[in-house]
């Protein structure tokens, strides 16, 4: 089923510089970590798939570059906020592949306005959220004040948490070579429960 409502975000942007090299190629599940995160957007029914960051292909999707460069994440979320086609755009991390879709879905299912954001332990994940595409405009406040933080736009959206109640190892972040060998072990663990 599709979701002409919703459209989604792969952030693959940032310099990667813990990582050594461009973390949205490496091999991840026999594709790209871009292409595994692709697929699970695919899974959720979402048509329109927007990747920030990157211009490596990936089937079915459409880059989106940053209207204000070298911001940090904001500023990919800011860019597929105003290229989306859908009202609601579900944002998804580049290197969190262990997110299960069945996470993604419960955002989907009780997001209503602002952002709805997976929460686990009391801490927010805001490159896991579903943001309206409405805030594009709040967002471009933030992005030219001096502290141009995706928190600093939630604290000034309507926010609604949502807690995770799966294991805490599949919000990890692939940010080092350490943390991506990890995180390839882990799929055997938890692999095929990720794609549901």
């Amino acid at each position: 089923m599709e979701l002409p409502f919703c459209s989604g975000a792969v952030l693959a942007g940032g310099f990667s510089s813990r990582m050594g090299r461009d973390k949205a190629a490496l091999p991840f599940g026999g594709m790209t970590l871009l292409e595994w995160q692709v697929q699970k957007l695919r899974a959720l029914g979402i048509a329109d798939i927007m990747v920030s960051g990157s211009r490596l292909p990936a089937a079915g999707t459409r880059y989106v570059p940053d209207v204000f460069p070298h911001r940090g994440p904001l500023s990919g979320i800011h860019a597929c906020l105003q290229a989306a086609r859908g009202a609601h755009v579900l944002v998804l991390g580049v290197d969190i592949p262990l997110v299960p879709v069945s996470a993604l879905r419960a955002l989907l299912e009780n997001h209503t306005e602002g952002i709805t954001a997976l929460c686990h332990g009391g801490a927010v994940e805001p490159l896991l959220g579903v943001y309206a595409a409405a805030l594009a405009a709040e967002a471009e406040q933030v992005l030219q004040s001096e502290r141009p933080a995706v928190r600093r736009l939630m604290a000034r959206a309507q926010l609604r948490r949502l807690d995770f109640d799966g294991d805490a190892r599949l919000l990890v972040n692939c940010n080092t070579p350490d943390s991506y060998s990890q995180t390839v072990s882990l799929t055997e663990c938890f692999h095929p429960s990720l794609r549901t």
